[in-house]
């Protein structure tokens, strides 16, 4: 029997906790988080798990079980990774691991030196559309890849929920933008190409979250009595009790409960909830844009820009080889796939499990990480140890560096 323990069960914690666990041979041993009642609603489908409400706790216990999953937030996966290997764990880290480069090498040693498995959660790589890319790219089809043109929309409502009202609005809280929801993109543009990114300029910033852009007369709360709470896009009423965009799967996170309120309850939180707040009047620090130029080894270069502003959330990917080129976008789960000299062609890509999240990669990464935790050869083309992604970080701290130095 296979044992884990998780600290930190939040949505993607839990997201871990699910999918290992569909493994028969996995034992949940132990959980930690500093939130009772989440920690009381995980415990109930794991009664046999020993719980703990502090780090403090967790840690002092002893080495619990043979795997860590850790699911905190980001400015806590260094400290607790760190005491995670010096206790003995193997790990499932979730991404990303430190917005601090010293913090990263120092993990890298660490795991190194104890001879520890840290598999990191880019699951992107276990996506159906990645992996029908990675195939393409990979048969030489396109011949070699000159030029990728990459762009992660983040939808207007995903970045309100997220980066301005929520638990990645600060650096004071939580990794910059550009690493906490773009280390992913970059991992796959280095996955891709399979070489050493040499250069790298970026620019961005927070263009329009903040006073300046604030409605004359807008109050604090978008339920105390604000004028505009029927029509601003971004209202708490419209995002979670009408529910008019994709957040459905925000509303208990909005409400701070393990299950959505009824649609009353809902609003009563919101008129003090952090989520509730006038977007305009919060206190968020992070970038609303950004974009970023690379050049790899070989003279590949690749572009990848991010932005709050659009209505959906999907990823664009553009790959131009010498020979042809691909492009299609994540959610409709087709490419189109042009070889120069022959007649164009549409791949279509079946949709993973339909209740594993980011399109199937969720499930997909947790059967992966299962078998290496069985036993089984690590899968290095696309299971991204902590050393792997050190390469992939290192193009996010670069551009993060060449953003303040453009600032202005």
């Amino acid at each position: 029997m296979i044992t884990i323990a998780s600290i930190g069960l939040g949505s993607r914690g839990s997201v871990y906790l699910k999918g290992f666990t569909r493994h028969k041979d996995i034992s949940v041993a132990a959980l930690c988080d500093i939130r009772p009642h989440i920690l009381e609603h995980a415990a109930a489908h794991f009664p046999k798990a020993q719980t703990f409400e502090s780090d403090e706790a967790f840690f002092a216990a002893g080495k619990r079980a043979d795997w860590l999953v850790i699911a905190t937030p980001d400015l806590c996966h260094f400290r607790h990774a760190s005491a995670a290997l010096d206790l003995g764990y193997n790990l499932i880290l979730e991404k990303p691991v430190t917005p601090d480069p010293a913090e990263l090498d120092i993990l890298c040693g660490k795991a190194k030196s104890m001879g520890a498995m840290v598999l990191v959660c880019h699951v992107l790589r276990y996506s159906p559309f990645y992996r029908a890319v990675k195939e393409i790219v990979d048969s030489g089809a396109l011949g070699d890849i000159v030029n990728i043109v990459h762009e992660e929309n983040v939808g207007y409502w995903h970045f309100a929920h997220s980066y301005v009202r929520g638990n990645w609005r600060s650096t004071d809280v939580a990794a910059p933008f550009l690493m906490a929801k773009c280390c992913h993109d970059f991992d796959l543009l280095y996955w891709l190409v399979k070489k050493p990114c040499e250069h790298v300029s970026a620019y961005g910033g927070l263009r329009y979250f903040n006073r300046k852009n604030m409605p004359e007369g807008a109050a604090s709360h978008c339920l105390r009595g604000c004028p505009y709470v029927k029509t601003c896009p971004y209202s708490a009423e419209t995002l979670y009790v009408k529910r008019l965009t994709q957040l459905f799967w925000a509303k208990n996170i909005a409400a701070g409960l393990p299950k959505a309120p009824s649609k009353d309850e809902m609003r009563r939180i919101l008129k003090d909830s952090a989520y509730g707040r006038c977007v305009y009047q919060c206190d968020n620090n992070v970038c609303d844009h950004h974009s970023v130029a690379m050049r790899f080894r070989g003279d590949v270069t690749a572009t990848m820009s991010v932005s709050a502003f659009s209505f959906g959330f999907t990823r664009r990917t553009r790959v131009q080889g010498t020979r042809g080129e691909l492009f299609g976008r994540d959610h409709a789960m087709r490419l189109h796939v042009h070889e120069f000299g022959k007649l164009p062609r549409i791949v279509k890509i079946k949709r993973g499990n339909i209740f594993s999240g980011h399109g199937g990669a969720d499930q997909a990464f947790c059967d992966a990480a299962h078998a290496v935790m069985a036993g089984g050869p690590l899968d290095s083309e696309n299971m991204t140890t902590i050393e792997q992604t050190r390469r992939s970080h290192r193009i996010v701290y670069a551009a993060l560096e060449a953003v303040e130095q453009n600032a202005d």
